[in-house]
Order: C-alpha cells, then structure tokens, then sequence
C-alpha cells in the first residue's frame, strides 16, 4: 500500500465513526414515532455547555412490582421498558429482560445512584438533558414548578430522543 493510501485511510476511518455515531439519532428523529412524556425539572444551568434544562421522566421510576424480581439484582445490565398511551401522554405497561417484539418501548438501565421512593426503582433512558437558547433556561425551569413540562420525545426501535419541551 503507498503512503498516500494509507494516509487517505488513516484520516477517513475516524470520519466513517464519528458520521457512523450520528446514524441513529439521526434516524430516530427522521423515522421514529413521537410521544409526549410527563417531566419534572432539576436544574437549569451548565458552565461549560450553556442552557439546559436536566428533567426526570415520570416513566423513570418505576413500581419493583412492574419488574420480574430478578430483575431488580440487575444493575446496570440493558432493560426493556414498553410504553403504551394513557390520554395524551405515554406510561409504563410493562418491563422485560428481552426486547418486545411489536409495540413502542425504550430501552433503558436500572440505576441504584438515584433516589427513588420506597417500592420504585429508576431507569435512565439518557434522556435527561436537553440544551436550550441561552437564556431561556432559567425560564423553562420556572415554568416547570407552575406545572410541568412535557417532553417530546421521538421512539425508534428502542432509542429515544428528547427533541422539545413545552410547558402543559
């Protein structure tokens, strides 16, 4: 192989990864179906990102009942949450160790490092974080004690993405 070859392969292999990491948000947001989830706010501000407003999901705690028992020594490990529709918004119908065949669901991991009241355990789906204009920050997180947010969230084979948040 000549050097320019091989230097013309040593440049595109980290473009072809990172362009390959963008795939699927980027389809998630074009082909998934979206939904309205219920929100509540913690907090507003990043140093070094800007305006953000950090939100937990009301589908992130989740009654141990809902849970096949062994599911609870399973920190950390992939779990399948599977959604279905209560009025406008979206709720927890059932959680699974394996992917659900038909339906929307997210995929999601148990976390021990988050509070959660007694009989409940939390599921992160990394859709805590969303960045906003600066400035306006501040705005949503007051509008979000008034009531709440609702998060816009698009579902695609699992994968979620926070795409808005709008007062209710």
């Amino acid at each position: 192989m000549t050097k320019k070859r091989t230097f013309l392969l040593a440049a595109a292999i980290p473009l072809l990864i990172l362009a390959a990491m963008t795939i699927r948000p980027e389809a998630t947001v074009v082909l998934g179906k979206e939904i309205l989830l219920q929100t509540k706010a913690v907090d507003p501000t990043d140093l070094f990102r800007g305006d953000y407003v950090s939100i937990n999901l009301a589908i992130s705690e989740i009654p141990e009942s809902m849970a096949p028992h062994a599911l609870m020594n399973l920190r950390k490990k992939t779990l399948y949450v599977s959604l279905k529709p209560a009025g406008k918004f979206y709720e927890v119908e059932r959680v699974s160790e394996t992917k659900p065949k038909e339906g929307l669901y997210l995929a999601g991991k148990i976390r021990n490092d988050v509070y959660t009241p007694s009989g409940t355990f939390y599921v992160d789906y990394s859709l805590d974080k969303y960045f906003v204009e600066q400035g306006s920050g501040k705005d949503l997180q007051q509008r979000s004690y008034q009531g709440g947010l609702i998060g816009r969230v698009k579902v695609f084979g699992g994968y979620g993405v926070l795409v808005g948040l709008t007062p209710s």
